[in-house]
């Protein structure tokens, strides 16, 4: 599936950078399944093509770590929030 994702700034909390990739993998939250954060999360592979974008967006492949994860989660129009540890450092959409 493709997202598109952007990076919170290191001024609000995120990253000191966008990570360099190609391949990116880390905890995501679904806006769907937040009343389940923390108890229960998954966690994404993003592939990366092209740098992000000025305003630190970019478009990206997006799969589950886990083949056997809930693949709905990955459905167009799906939001989701990416940490590292308590952390949010993305917020994205797939498409």
């Amino acid at each position: 599936m493709k997202a598109r994702v952007c990076w919170v700034t290191k001024e609000a909390g995120g990253r000191e950078a966008p990570p360099p990739g190609p391949r990116y993998s880390t905890v995501a939250r679904f806006e769907e399944e937040k009343d389940k954060w923390t108890r229960e999360a998954w966690s994404l592979i993003l592939e990366f093509h092209d740098p992000p974008d000025d305003s630190l967006c970019m478009i990206v492949d997006v799969s589950l770590l886990n083949p056997d994860g809930p693949t709905g989660l990955l459905r167009p129009g799906s939001l989701f929030e990416l940490y590292e540890g308590r952390q949010v450092v993305a917020r994205g959409e797939v498409l």
